[in-house]
C-alpha cells in the first residue's frame, strides 16, 4: 500500500474544503494562508513595513510601521484589495484597514470564539 500518495490525496481534500468557504474552518484556514503569502502578494517592499494583523467581516486589519508609509499604502489601497481578490481569493476581503495601533485591531478573543463556534458546530453534525 502506498501511504505516501494516499497521504498527498487526503492532503488535498482537506486544502480543497477549506479553500472551498464551505467548511466553518476555511475562513481561519484563508486567514493563515494569506499572513503566510503576505510578501509574495504585496512585494517585499509593502511587506518589509506592515503586516496582515487581524481579519473581521471581510475587512483585514494591517499594521503599518510609520505614519508615511501608512499615507502611501492608503493610496494603494484599491490596488491591494484587487491584488488580494485577483491572485489569493475573490470573496475574501473587501475592504483594508490600516493602522499604526495594535489595539485597533479586534481582539483575538473574539477570533478564537469565532473558531471555538466553528469547531463546536462541526463535533455537532458528526455526532448527529
Amino acid at each position: 500500500m502506498d501511504f505516501k500518495t494516499k497521504f498527498k490525496i487526503s492532503g488535498q481534500v482537506l486544502q480543497n474544503l477549506f479553500e472551498g468557504g464551505n467548511s466553518p474552518l476555511s475562513e481561519h484556514f484563508l486567514r493563515w494562508k494569506l499572513w503566510s503569502k503576505w510578501r509574495d502578494l504585496m512585494g517585499t517592499s509593502i511587506a518589509d513595513m506592515s503586516e496582515p494583523v487581524g481579519y473581521s467581516d471581510k475587512k483585514l486589519y494591517v499594521y503599518v510601521k510609520n505614519p508615511t508609509m501608512m499615507h502611501h499604502m492608503y493610496f494603494l489601497k484599491n490596488n491591494m484589495v484587487r491584488k488580494i481578490q485577483k491572485d489569493f481569493h475573490p470573496h475574501f476581503i473587501n475592504d483594508i484597514v490600516f493602522t499604526l495601533d495594535r489595539k485597533k485591531v479586534p481582539s483575538s478573543e473574539i477570533e478564537k470564539d469565532k473558531i471555538k463556534d466553528s469547531l463546536s458546530s462541526i463535533l455537532n453534525k458528526d455526532r448527529d
